[in-house]
């Protein structure tokens, strides 16, 4: 049976989501889904160069 991982990254601003939204495409990432405008939850959904999904997401 294959083990599956999803990684959630937490920042602190909206500014900051969008630095670490650069930061990922410069490293390889894929943008699936862009919610950077959720009020409640702004989150951008990626996947990694081999295919594997996480998050960058405004919390507090």
């Amino acid at each position: 049976m294959d083990a599956l991982l999803h990684l959630d990254f937490r920042v602190d601003t909206v500014e900051q989501l969008d630095e670490e939204h650069s930061r990922a495409l410069e490293l390889g990432a894929r943008l699936l889904r862009d919610l950077r405008d959720d009020p409640e939850e702004p989150i951008r959904i990626y996947a990694d160069p081999a295919g594997h999904p996480f998050c960058i997401f405004v919390g507090g």
